[in-house]
């Protein structure tokens, strides 16, 4: 509800933060976006449930799904537990370390352990914080991969299956996968409405330094969750430091191979993100401090794959810019190009494509910050337009080979279809030939080269 109280509260908040000409255009692409929006959270039917049920997985593998609980409400356990319990794939423990200084949680797990085999209750002496408590339930976990879920979720009742058979999958195609990850969705205090799907990218290396879009639902290999685990210093955003660690992780394990292709993307929402006043979802003020810890753990990230780069907060909570520099290329080598949007008028026209020519964000006005903030974010790219392109050095006569135009390239105030169709067919032609050589195309939602089009 667009009126609701802690929208209202979102609104103050972002006005201080912002001011009000970017609130008032927050507000705009909000309302913009409720007019469009039609999601509606599809439950698996009962064939395709029960023909998960029986469906027999070669070498089927054990999980572990971890929960660290804290004064949790009855109400939100108990659908926590059930949501797994209900689950089509049955092979895994549900492990819940509970930190609280009452017994409402102990009690709600004891009834249900009388029901149902497989809930592991592990009560801690003391509330050591959120990443602590995961490391307190991990040294409990058997099973071959480990799934976080926080304490007031929900799994989808296929999410395990759907875990199971991406594990099998990927070992298929390249070996296990390190890191597995879904689509999710939020839902309301009392599951009355689910909204706000995240229907995420594929493996976005520059992406996941703006944003942890991965998130929920994530399962890590046991040998790598149980080597790089929690850190404390990062409370709030433990998952995010703990994936951005995992990416490294891999990426040093498996070098001489694509080691990308070990995380897996599961395009389909298994996750039910809980929002109440409490959340962070709900209320993102309530954790400011979450945020800052998220910075940190980008800015550690970076440090630890020899980037020197800032990492700063952007208008919208949890979401960062990093900045290189005076030369990116300096500190990125794996870069060879940088480009930016290009405006019509008040509507993006140009700018970042996928690997057919399409404009990614064509037609978004100036100043909105489209799904998921994605028009916002710096993010690795099939392609760029050359027309707000900055180009690595070395690669200026390739360049100048495959488009036929001198760099840096001369824009000018109008274009016709035609020009434009032809400057797009080059740009997809030059970035190919980057891509063939694996040099990575970064687009910079405020790189601007030159005079806008008018």
């Amino acid at each position: 509800m667009l009126l609701s109280r802690a929208n209202i509260q979102k609104t103050k908040n972002y006005f201080k933060k912002n001011g009000m000409k970017d609130t008032i255009l927050a507000l705009q692409e909000r309302l913009s976006n409720r007019k469009m929006e039609k999601y509606a959270y599809a439950l698996p039917t009962d064939e395709e449930l029960e023909a998960q049920r029986k469906h027999v997985f070669e070498r089927p593998l054990f999980l572990s799904v971890i929960v660290p609980a804290y004064e949790t409400k009855p109400v939100f356990m108990q659908d926590l537990i059930l949501s797994v319990m209900d689950q089509t794939y049955q092979k895994f423990e549900l492990i819940i370390a509970d930190a609280s200084k009452s017994d409402q949680v102990q009690r709600v797990v004891k009834d249900y352990q009388e029901q149902y085999e497989g809930i592991r209750y592990v009560r801690l002496e003391s509330n050591g914080g959120i990443s602590d408590n995961s490391n307190a339930a991990l040294e409990y976990v058997t099973g071959d991969y480990v799934g976080l879920l926080d304490h007031d979720d929900l799994l989808t009742p296929d999410a395990l299956y759907h875990v199971m058979d991406a594990i099998m999958q990927c070992r298929k195609k390249t070996g296990s996968p390190v890191l597995i990850y879904s689509d999710e969705d939020k839902t309301n205090a009392y599951l009355e409405k689910f909204y706000e799907p995240n229907i995420k990218d594929e493996l976005n290396q520059d992406l996941i330094m703006t944003n942890n879009y991965i998130c929920h639902l994530s399962f890590f290999r046991k040998d790598a969750i149980k080597e790089l685990g929690f850190r404390k210093e990062y409370d709030g955003a433990q998952d995010y430091d703990l994936i951005l660690r995992t990416l490294l992780w891999t990426e040093q394990k498996y070098q001489g191979e694509d080691w990308s292709e070990r995380i897996y993307h599961i395009p389909k929402v298994l996750y039910h993100w809980r929002c109440h006043e409490e959340s962070t979802a709900q209320n993102p003020e309530s954790k400011q401090y979450a945020y800052e810890a998220g910075r940190r753990a980008v800015e550690a990230y970076l440090l630890s794959r020899g980037y020197a780069a800032k990492v700063s907060h952007l208008k919208h909570l949890g979401f960062y810019r990093v900045e290189y520099g005076e030369n990116v290329f300096d500190v990125r080598k794996d870069l060879g190009a940088i480009g930016g949007p290009i405006y019509y008028g008040n509507y993006i026209s140009g700018g970042a494509m996928d690997a057919s020519g399409n404009c990614l964000f064509e037609g978004l006005r100036k100043g909105f910050s489209g799904y998921m903030h994605r028009a916002v974010l710096q993010q690795g790219v099939d392609a760029i337009d050359i027309r707000n392109m900055k180009i690595r050095e070395d690669l200026i006569p390739l360049f100048e080979k495959t488009t036929g135009y001198s760099y840096p390239f001369i824009r000018k105030e109008e274009w016709s279809d035609e020009e434009i169709g032809k400057i797009r067919k080059k740009s997809i032609s030059f970035c190919n030939k980057l891509r063939a050589k694996n040099i990575a195309i970064l687009y910079d939602p405020m790189l601007q080269i030159g005079e806008e089009d008018s």
